[in-house]
């Protein structure tokens, strides 16, 4: 049955230098939060790269059966980025994760664009299964237009981050105008996520929130398998949150307009229309509650939605956050999310 969950794909584990909580601790702080999660170890260069990491994920999916939890790694990709590729547990994940390091380290000496583009042709080379390959971290560092564009090109390039546990916004997929609209206005089907890149929590004398206590990846799956929620992260078919800000979004380009519907679980003081790089349309002041309303608009290529809330406490320090939210995009074509 369709539904909608919650998850975190930028998660570490003691199997990291800087992390704290085993694999099954962390899914046991993350479960009343989250509905999936990855555990994305430091990938390093090493012939059994993750073997540990790996050998605990398959023990916690026997302890908890009905959560799924993905092996991944940040690999430092062959331009300066953290990049992570998520598979289903039969497509080999463990030695792929493994050969990428092997491969394309850029620690190793492996950089370069080109060489970002021979990782690629081998991640979609794998198998005749599908993958996800993911860009973490906002803002560090910004990836060139012309980079990201022949990236694009490859069908497993999915994911590029907006928001984490630092409050950071990406300007490349945040701004309007910038590298992420850029790339819709070019015709490529690139999505944004939100990650809490958990390694210690405030109560443990750290800086990081649980998987899914302050960021969520709210997707529209069929079922909660591993690839149906690889399914939802390919097409899409996902909305991003700060303090679940809003529930259930959906966005449809009708005859009249743009339909949106969500609930808002905390007010909204604008939001935004995003269209071809540029805003079209403005709501302000949205209340608590359900909202349905079809939105006038012009013709153009994409629509996204970014959503500002009003200030919020903090929940473990002092001072105010602005809840937020984002939508990946709908084309003319039809809904790119439920």
């Amino acid at each position: 049955m369709a539904e909608w969950i919650v998850g975190d794909v930028h998660v570490h584990s003691d199997h990291c230098g800087d992390g704290t909580l085993s694999v099954s601790e962390i899914v046991e702080r993350a479960m009343p939060y989250c509905d999936f999660i990855a555990i994305s170890g430091h990938a390093r260069q090493s012939d059994n790269w993750g073997a540990g990491q790996y050998e605990d994920i398959v023990r916690a999916r026997e302890q908890f059966p009905g959560f799924p939890i993905f092996h991944t790694g940040e690999l430092e990709f062959p331009i300066p980025r953290h990049a992570m590729v998520l598979a289903t547990p039969d497509d080999g994940e463990f030695d792929l994760q493994r050969e990428l390091v092997r491969r394309f380290d850029r620690l190793a000496g492996v950089a370069g664009i080109d060489m970002a583009c021979q990782a690629m042709q081998f991640v979609e080379n794998w198998s005749e299964r599908q993958r996800v390959v993911v860009f973490n971290h906002p803002n560090a560092p910004d990836v060139a237009f012309e980079d990201l564009d022949r990236l694009a090109a490859y069908d497993s390039f999915k994911v590029v981050a907006c928001y984490d546990r630092g409050e950071r916004r990406a300007p490349q997929t945040w701004d309007v105008g910038a590298e992420w609209d850029r790339l819709l206005t070019a015709g490529h089907r690139v999505w944004t996520r939100f990650g809490s890149d958990f390694h210690k929590h405030f109560v443990d004398g750290g800086n990081d929130y649980y998987p899914g206590e302050f960021v969520q990846d709210n997707l529209y799956v069929q079922d909660r398998s591993y690839r149906s929620i690889l399914a939802a992260y390919r097409s899409g078919s996902s909305f991003c949150t700060v303090n679940r800000i809003v529930s259930e979004l959906t966005v449809r380009v009708s005859t009249d307009g743009l339909a949106v519907s969500f609930v808002a679980n905390h007010p909204i003081e604008r939001l935004e229309v995003v269209s071809d790089g540029r805003v079209v349309a403005e709501v302000h002041h949205v209340g608590s509650g359900p909202f349905r309303r079809t939105i006038p608009v012009g013709p153009g290529r994409y629509y996204r939605l970014r959503g500002i809330g009003a200030e919020q406490e903090r929940r473990y320090t002092s001072g105010t956050v602005t809840p937020v939210f984002v939508s990946n995009p709908v084309f003319w074509e039809g809904l790119a999310g439920a």
